[in-house]
Order: structure tokens, then sequence, then C-alpha cells
């Protein structure tokens, strides 16, 4: 993603935000976004991870898939180097239930750090299906991984207290009114999850999804998770540019959440969905984006491994009370 929303006229906010660390976020007054109309594309391929429209599955086994789609991605949005292999908390769990956590399980944990109301209740329920949610066809497989590339600092130095900022970490700038979000799920640099879309509703947000060629069969297809994170100004590329990214690029706050939501949006599809960069699914399409920029996929997996340790640990508690 490379822009917010425009700045929003007061209304009353109608997405849920919460705290990783279980604290309430206040509510802000939020209003209509207006995102400009992006131009028809047409693909002339399926892009490097061979997507096949009629399986709506990219080539090879899930584990396959997930190490081409999470191939690293560099400065302005070049490709670097396939992944070799994937980190273990991945390559032995994507597209299976191993060790999937249960639902009593994850609604224990969630109750313990006072994130039941806002991301249990949907615990029941399944994730999105494809065209657009035609209960027949393909159910949500692929979780897609964002930056806001915002806000947009350009030639200024980076604010002292990077993760901390307020402006940084204002969650309302992602919020509408309408109910356009760009994802279904923002989390920022503390760690606060901005529920904006629930897993059960078809979205789209990469040039891929929308491309002429699929019509509307990828609608519900992919979930979307935006992790926020400010750019500069590269040099070389005009002062209004977005391509330098922080390094570290995410907060371990922010790996902590990524791996609840990629739990939660795992548990209600009934496997471990199958990762990717949305620069990687949009590669060889004019204009497409750069993000995730700097995201350390080690991190992840190693937030990703301790949270299946807690769940673990909770699901004893709930086998022992009963």
């Amino acid at each position: 993603m490379r822009e917010a929303a425009s700045m929003p006229s007061c209304r009353r906010p109608i997405a849920v935000a919460l705290i990783w660390t279980c604290m309430a976020v206040p509510a802000l007054a939020v209003g209509n976004c207006y995102f400009p109309k992006r131009p028809p594309v047409t693909l002339k391929d399926m892009g490097p991870c061979r997507f096949d429209p009629e399986t709506q599955t990219y080539a090879g086994e899930p584990a396959e898939q997930a190490r081409c789609l999470l191939t690293p991605v560099r400065p302005v949005g070049r490709l670097g180097e396939p992944l070799a292999e994937l980190p273990d908390a991945l390559a032995r769990f994507v597209g299976t239930d191993r060790d999937l956590p249960s639902r009593d399980a994850l609604r224990a944990l969630l109750a313990g750090r006072g994130l039941i109301d806002a991301l249990g209740d949907a615990l029941a329920d399944a994730v999105a299906h494809a065209h657009d949610g035609d209960p027949l066809s393909r159910s949500a497989t692929y979780f897609v991984l964002h930056d806001t590339s915002s806000p947009n600092f350009r030639g200024l130095p980076w604010p002292r207290a990077l993760d901390d900022d307020p402006k940084i970490n204002n969650l309302a700038r992602y919020q509408c009114a309408n109910r356009i979000e760009r994802a279904h799920v923002f989390i920022n640099r503390r760690g606060a999850i901005l529920l904006a879309h629930d897993f059960v509703v078809p979205w789209r947000a990469t040039k891929f999804e929308t491309a002429t060629n699929h019509g509307s069969a990828l609608k519900g297809l992919y979930l979307h998770i935006e992790l926020i994170q400010p750019r500069r100004a590269l040099s070389g590329y005009g002062r209004r540019n977005d391509f330098l990214a922080p390094d570290p690029g995410f907060t371990q706050k922010q790996y902590d959440a990524l791996a609840l939501v990629y739990t939660i949006a795992s548990v209600r599809a009934g496997f471990w969905m199958i990762p990717g960069y949305h620069a990687v699914i949009d590669e060889g399409i004019r204009d497409k984006h750069d993000d995730p920029q700097n995201f350390d996929l080690d991190a992840f997996a190693a937030r990703l491994t301790a949270l299946r340790t807690a769940l673990a640990d909770a699901h004893k508690s709930t086998i022992g009370s009963k």
C-alpha cells in the first residue's frame, strides 16, 4: 500500500481497535475514505509463482507456494533471491492443520489478554470464499502481508522515537466510515490491531486480484494484512517517492500481533494459511507496490512459535478445567 486515505471528516468509528498489551485504544472520529480509481490491468502472465486460474492456487505444494510468495522484497520493489527454505515454523505447517490450536484454547488465550470481545466472537465462523463469497468456491487460502508505506516523511529525518510516535501509530488514518478500508486488518508499531473487515468478507487489495483476466473470481481468495511502516524519500527517485523504509522494518510487537492474527485466520480457515508478500503477488505489473520492506521472516516465525507454545499451555488449562 502506498498511501493512506484522504483525511476524513468527523464520523463515528466503525472498526474495532485494540492493543496487544490489552489496553483499549481511545475511540477517534473517522470519516469517509476516497481512493483514486485504478486503471484496469490485463495480465500478460500469472506471475513468478505461476498462479493457476482453474485451481486458484500457485504452483507446487503449499510450502513451495509460500517459499515463492515470500521471496524477499528489496528497495523499489525489486525481488531478491528466492528463499532456499522456509523457517521451520512455516515449512512444516502451511497448508495443513498440523498443531492447529483448538478454538477453545484460542478463546482462552484471547480472554486472558482482554481481546475476546474484539477477536473472539467470530472464531466459530469460517473465512471468505472466492468468486465474491460463493460458498461453493475455494475458501480464502492466502494471507497477504502489506506495509502501509505511510506516513511519508520524504526528505525529513525519522522521528526520534519512531516506534512510539503517535502520528505514525495513528490507526484512525486507515479507518473509513464508508467501510472501504484497504485491508482486513491493520497493525501499528505498538502492536495495536484495527479489524477493518471480518475475515468472512471478500476483499481485494492487489492489482493481480483486480486484473481483467480474473473478473471477480479472486475476490475472497486472499486475506489482507497491513503493517504500519513509515517511509522516506530514497535518493535518486524524486523528492516525493516513498521507497526508503526503516531498518528493522517492523517491531516485535507487530510480529506478535501478526502471529496472533495469522493464527486466528488459520483456525477459522481450518488450516495454516499460505503467507505471501504483496510485491511478489503483483510482480510484473506496471507500477506495482514495493511492500512489505525489510520484513524479517525469521522474527515472525519466532513469534509464531512462541504463540503456539502459549496456545498449547492454554489448551492444557482448558482440558484440566473440564
